[in-house]
């Protein structure tokens, strides 16, 4: 069992061949020192306290970029430049190792530094009340009270200690006065095609901010307001434009114009009269802040608070600061943990008057409660997801957030000073959620879905069945016009059937967990996979043909007659393995091909293997025996490499990320194109079935939506 290792402000760390100074960024092997940029480190501190666990590429985004969409190419890139760091004449061997499909791993030995005192949480809980949490103006006085040795002592234990913590806290419910599930209507409340991002709501709940990226237009981005009450949609300002946050009263909305899309010169604005026909803009008054430093400006009456990077020098690290308009006086609110991104603002509190903010530590999120000043900081929950958004109800006397990962509304109560019961509630799959009270949501849908096209091989047409509220994924084309594809939202499928234009929902035959992962020729059988369980389903029913337990993550899979191919990644080694399966007896073949990636059937007994070193072989299904595929360098050599594969009778159909090729099985000569993506969007499996070519692909240009999930009471 591997251990996990967690960084702290000071330490060291051996890996492999170097050792990691934490303070200085950098790392040594006794000849070569090497300073890591801001982005290696955080990649490396993540595989480091991750170390034991394929990290996915989504976890990375989430947790690394903390972007809702992050170019593959970026992620390579990063990877790479890490590879490269971490090479030398002492540790020329692999470092990260790459998990086809999966993710990455940490391949070098960790040596950790003794072992230090763990703190539990309930050591760290003081008994603060509402009450207790006295609101203070920002004077000369109280910075010098804020500057006290024992003030500082205090700061100092309560940091140490939650760096010193190593066992996340899971939200976990203490009461339970809330009901467990919640049944949700949603209602669409935009009305503009584009791309919604960036929501934003006032402490009141009375509006909402966003920008709207108009797919028709050249300019960068739309900023409306939107009033709840009577949904009407208020233009504020067009261009290279960003929201950077509220006044606590909801009168004013602070943001940020740009000239060009460098951001090299931007200007604050502040914009009022929100209703009126004549929306008043202009300058940000009592101070000014550098753009490139701030993504967050809220106001508290005379309060400003404001979030800036590069806190103690480091690009990405970011700290809560206020601004006192009545005094002059700037002072720190928070002391982030240097292993994390910092600290993002969520909303504000009055009488008295506080922030809540969330701290994004590495592999983790806390959310904590603290004065304008930074004083009575008291942490509220511990999550493994970011938050990102949430509201106060004054009704409750609560703090409200979305848990995306468990579908759940989580809520802390300021008057017990627990977490309350959590609330299931499911909602499509959301890029941005914003809770309005424990019975209401909005969001902005995804910016990215899993979109299918259906290329008809004959005519060279291409049907996308993509929607904005509907999110396709491992698409079949079937005989007889019908289109198989799954709906995912949290960790649940829809499975859809679509004939003649007609989108027939089949979930209740299949479940919430199968997945369909291929078809036969005649469209007669289908397999699933779920729960270590493959399966051979009857088309026109759905029953189970034949059934295998398979304990190990199924990557691709192709039926032939009554023969079964499965790349799968061995639960053990984490390697790919392919084995070779038959419909009309128990047999288990596993061939020693060494890391399969994709596979094709060949004939009916034969399958050309792509593996690893970019080899194509051909394996006999019979005698488990391959043979090296000759091929000419026109397909070994397709830029960038290959990631899937799929035929019929007659072609070949090779997968880049972003094209399809095709060629003759007969020759394996001249690689045509026969599919290509636009900018941005990146191919994640193709399925071939007769003359239909079917394109799963990640989508980054689909129109969105903002959506209201309200409470749907039951009528009586």
């Amino acid at each position: 069992m591997s251990q996990t290792h967690f960084l702290t402000q000071g330490s060291t760390m051996q890996v492999g061949e170097w050792l990691l100074n934490i303070d200085r960024q950098s790392i040594n092997d006794g000849d070569i020192e090497r300073e890591l940029d801001p982005l290696l480190f955080k990649l490396l501190s993540y595989f480091i306290e991750n170390d034991g666990r394929i990290i996915s590429r989504k976890e990375l985004v989430e947790n690394i970029w903390q972007q809702s969409f992050v170019d593959d190419n970026a992620i390579n890139r990063a990877i790479s430049e890490l590879r490269k760091a971490l090479k030398s004449t002492k540790q020329p061997g692999q470092s990260i190792k790459t998990h086809y499909r999966k993710g990455y791993s940490l391949f070098l030995p960790l040596c950790s530094p003794p072992k230090e005192s763990k703190i539990q949480p309930q050591n760290l809980k003081t008994n603060i009340t509402p009450e207790a949490l006295p609101a203070q103006p920002l004077t000369k006085s109280l910075q010098r009270k804020y500057s006290s040795w024992l003030f500082i002592v205090a700061l100092i234990l309560i940091t140490a200690a939650l760096w010193l913590y190593s066992e996340p806290a899971k939200t976990t419910s203490t009461s339970s006065s809330s009901k467990p599930y919640l049944m949700l209507k949603g209602e669409t409340i935009s009305w503009h095609k584009g791309l919604y991002a960036n929501l934003l709501l006032p402490p009141d709940k009375s509006k909402l901010a966003y920008t709207l990226k108009n797919v028709e237009q050249k300019i960068f981005s739309d900023l409306y307001v939107m009033d709840l009450k009577n949904r009407k949609e208020y233009l504020i300002d067009s261009g290279y434009v960003a929201a950077l946050g509220w006044s606590d009263d909801g009168e004013r909305l602070f943001y940020y114009k740009c000239s060009d899309s460098d951001y090299s010169s931007c200007i604050h604005l502040q914009a009022s009269h929100l209703k009126s026909g004549e929306i008043k803009k202009e300058p940000m008054q009592d101070h000014s802040i550098e753009v490139r430093e701030v993504t967050q400006y809220n106001e508290i009456g005379d309060i400003a608070v404001f979030r800036r990077n590069k806190y103690r020098g480091i690009t990405h690290l970011n700290a809560l600061y206020a601004y006192d308009k009545s005094t002059g006086e700037e002072l720190r609110i928070t002391t982030p943990n240097i292993a994390g991104t910092g600290d993002y603002f969520l909303t504000s509190i009055s009488n008295p008057n506080r922030i809540i903010f969330e701290r994004h530590n590495l592999g983790q999120s806390e959310i904590y409660i603290a004065n304008l000043d930074g004083s009575s900081l008291q942490r509220l929950a511990t999550n493994s997801h970011k938050v990102w958004a949430a509201t106060f109800s004054k009704k409750s006397n609560s703090l409200i957030w979305y848990n995306r990962f468990d579908s759940k509304i989580d809520s802390y109560s300021l008057d017990s000073m627990q977490l309350e019961k959590a609330v299931e509630a499911p909602i499509d799959a959301a890029n941005y959620v914003y809770p309005l009270s424990k019975k209401s949501l909005l969001i902005s849908t995804d910016l990215h879905d899993y979109d299918v096209g259906i290329l008809d091989l004959k005519t060279a047409t291409t049907n996308y069945i993509a929607s904005a509220d509907r999110h396709e994924q491992d698409a079949l084309a079937l005989k007889n016009e019908k289109i198989y594809f799954s709906t995912r939202y949290g960790q649940k499928l829809k499975h859809w059937l679509k004939t003649n234009n007609q989108y027939f929902n089949i979930t209740d035959k299949l479940g919430t967990e199968k997945k369909i992962i291929a078809a036969n020729s005649t469209s007669t059988q289908l397999l699933s996979y779920s729960n270590k369980q493959l399966e051979v389903l009857n088309a026109k029913d759905y029953s189970v043909i034949k059934k295998w337990k398979i304990p190990h993550q199924i990557n691709l899979a192709a039926i032939k007659n009554n023969k079964v191919a499965i790349i799968y990644t061995n639960a053990d080694s984490q390697n790919n393995e392919l084995m070779l399966l038959n419909t009309e007896n128990n047999n288990r073949v596993v061939s020693d091909i060494d890391t399969p990636i994709s596979l094709a059937w060949f004939d009916d007994a034969r399958l050309i293997v792509n593996a690893k070193h970019k080899q194509f072989l051909i394996l006999n299904s019979l005698t488990n025996t391959y043979s090296m595929l000759t091929t000419p360098d026109s397909i070994t050599n397709i830029k960038p490499s290959l990631i899937t594969m799929a035929s019929n009778d007659t072609t070949l159909f090779l997968a880049t990320e972003q094209e399809v090729y095709n060629v003759a099985l007969n020759t394996m000569q001249d690689p045509k194109s026969v599919f290509k993506l636009k900018p941005y969007n990146y191919i994640s499996n193709i399925k071939v079935n007769n003359d239909k070519l079917a394109v799963s692909f990640l989508s980054t240009s689909n129109l969105n939506s903002i959506k209201l999930y309200t409470e749907n009471a039951p009528k009586y």
